[in-house]
């Protein structure tokens, strides 16, 4: 099965495309670090030109980065549901390929609680992907902006086993950030004092609190791409 044929088992409208049939328009919307890639001929020149990009977020995704320099084999320009995103073609621990896909910054839709959101995260959303996800699932991911959940708007049956007002934080002020395709997610209070510190909502458990919010994403992140 080819590339194409795969993703379009996913969304029959996703289209690969170059550099040179771009439109003014679609240009313009476009951050400079996509052109200086994708206007890249040689696929390794593409890898370096994306790398050195994000290699400015180490403090959010270092063991992400380190598995990229190695195995990432290819960055190509789709559109998806009528969006320019970037394709992120990366081998696994067996080998096979794996995709991911990185959303336009500078088209995702305003949330209410963006401007709250700490600093580090602000910049990825700002400044490298409004989301970068597993291709198949959308999942296994920074989710894009417009795919954040405020928990205290979900259904949960953990909290017939938990009474949420024990817990330090009151969900309604609470955004999960990553899905890890099971339920779950790495997650922040907005109201909290630390902005390094989050926690993470389990469905059939007793969250995790107190943790240091980029070190348990980047490692999620690592550990997705890596099966």
């Amino acid at each position: 099965m080819s590339k194409i044929e795969y993703l379009k088992k996913y969304n029959s409208g996703i289209q690969l495309l170059t550099f040179d049939t771009l439109s003014e328009e679609q240009l313009k919307e476009m951050p400079e670090f996509w052109k200086e890639a994708i206007s890249q001929v040689e696929v390794t020149e593409r890898v370096t030109s994306i790398l050195e990009h994000w290699s400015k977020f180490l403090y959010q995704f270092q063991s992400t980065i380190t598995y990229l320099k190695v195995n990432l084999l290819d960055v190509e320009l789709v559109i998806d549901n009528d969006q320019l995103a970037l394709l992120y073609t990366i081998k696994n621990l067996k080998g096979a390929e794996v995709y991911y896909i990185g959303f336009n910054p500078n088209t995702k839709t305003t949330i209410d609680y963006f401007e709250k959101l700490p600093d580090s995260f602000k910049d990825i959303y700002n400044n490298l992907h409004n989301g970068w996800v597993y291709y198949a699932s959308k999942s296994n991911g920074l989710l894009p902006i417009e795919d954040t959940i405020i928990l205290g708007n979900e259904e949960w049956g953990i909290l017939e086993e938990i009474d949420a007002s024990t817990l330090p934080f009151k969900l309604d002020n609470c955004i999960g950030l990553f899905d890890n395709g099971k339920g779950d997610y790495a997650s922040i209070d907005l109201q909290s004092e630390n902005e390094k510190i989050g926690f993470i909502w389990w469905h059939t458990k007793m969250p995790k609190l107190n943790i240091e919010i980029w070190p348990v994403i980047d490692e999620w992140t690592r550990i997705g791409i890596e099966r």
